[in-house]
């Protein structure tokens, strides 16, 4: 497809969208702008998802209902692959990109910062027509979103939250401050008499966001942080390795170890089994981490890590690419939501994951059950688009 057409399709939106805006009678009031994906309400961390109604049977497709999709390539611009949560949200996009027929290009910034800007031009020249990224902050990639937007280039982000948000015309993500609630939440039942903990941060709206979640539980709990430490993104591992070890020297008495950055938290595991090799001495730190994925899981079964707060990421890259398909069929602008509601299925839904839960696990699998699902998210997209688009030679 070629970018001129993404402008005029973009221009054509912003049309739609004034008109829209102006089109109200002097008695009417004005429809709202949507929502910043950062500040679009998210569903309650207890709350359990709506029950998935019986759905009736996709109606044929017709030659007006079922437009054929061009032919696209889309580009992936990773932040670190070697991250399992970074990979997992890649795989996702990859899988939905390739179910609908589309080429795909890819480049692993491997968590450099200043590799980023390099992959997000490599992918341009190569002529993408719409870039997909995981949660990379825009500050960090402002030049290529800029020459994105001049190209007629749509970016769309998943994975962590991201603000501000100025060039992504769409962010699909977990709600991070509740995953620090959640995660929060188990820390004050494992010490019900306080305690102290150092906590590993990062410098990303989403890192900040689960600090507040963290922040707004333990207040009042008798948990202090004494320590609050930024992880250096080039070293995520092997740099946390040496800060944990540092400061469970410095600091006498460490009741938990907090790491914003899910790979990080393999430095901190090996940090924490060298200084404490007997798993079960009571003077040993609990360890606590973001998501569920296969290593952390492992580590989990092990006694390496004690909790990750989890959620289904890979639904996000499917939501990414549903809305590239839709924009292309329909000219339908994004949701502007966090996390939207697909008739009445909402699949950002978070649990904390503990040796309970590994252990009801089959004893070789890694692969977190979601929380009373409202849906498999992958089978709810590939039947909406076989129903609604034509020649998608995955539909058989």
């Amino acid at each position: 497809m070629k970018r001129s057409l993404w402008k005029l399709l973009a221009a054509l939106l912003a049309l739609t969208l004034v008109v829209a805006a102006c089109g109200n009678d002097d008695d009417d009031a004005a429809e709202p702008a949507p929502a910043p994906a950062t500040e679009a309400p998210a569903p309650a961390a207890t709350e359990a998802p709506a029950p998935a109604a019986t759905e009736a049977p996709a109606p044929e497709p017709t030659e007006e209902m079922a437009p054929e999709l061009p032919h696209i390539t889309v580009g992936y611009l990773q932040w670190i692959y070697a991250d399992e949560a970074g990979k997992r949200i890649e795989d996702a996009a990859k899988e939905a990109v390739l179910f609908l027929g589309w080429d795909y290009e890819t480049c692993d910034a491997a968590g450099d910062p200043a590799q980023m800007p390099v992959c997000g031009n490599q992918l341009l020249d190569a002529d993408i027509d719409v870039m997909l990224t995981d949660g990379i902050p825009e500050a960090f990639i402002t030049d290529v979103l800029e020459r994105a937007e001049a190209e007629g280039v749509p970016v769309l982000s998943a994975g962590g939250e991201v603000d501000p948000r100025n060039f992504y015309i769409a962010s699909f993500a977990s709600d991070d401050t509740d995953l620090g609630v959640q995660l929060a939440n188990y820390l004050v039942e494992q010490l019900p008499d306080g305690g102290n903990i150092i906590v590993q941060t990062v410098p990303t709206a989403w890192s900040d966001k689960r600090i507040t979640g963290l922040n707004s539980v333990i207040e009042g709990t008798g948990i202090t942080v004494v320590d609050q430490w930024e992880g250096d993104f080039a070293n995520l591992v092997a740099g946390t390795e040496a800060d944990v070890t540092t400061k469970l020297q410095q600091y006498d008495d460490v009741d938990a170890v907090w790491i914003n950055f899910s790979v990080a938290s393999i430095g901190a595991a090996s940090a924490i089994g060298a200084l404490y090799p007997d798993g079960d001495d009571p003077d040993r730190p609990l360890l606590v981490t973001f998501y569920a994925n296969p290593t952390t899981v492992n580590d989990i079964r092990d006694g390496r890590v004690d909790a990750a707060v989890d959620e289904k990421l890979e639904w996000q890259s499917w939501a990414q690419v549903d809305a590239v398909a839709e924009l292309l069929a329909f000219g339908t602008q994004p949701s502007q939501e966090r996390a939207p509601s697909y008739d009445g299925r909402v699949f950002s839904v978070r649990q904390v994951v503990t040796i309970d839960t590994v252990n009801a696990m089959p004893a070789d699998s890694t692969e977190v059950p979601a929380p009373d699902p409202p849906g498999d998210y992958e089978e709810y997209f590939r039947n909406k688009w076989c129903s609604l688009f034509s020649g998608v030679a995955n539909c058989g």
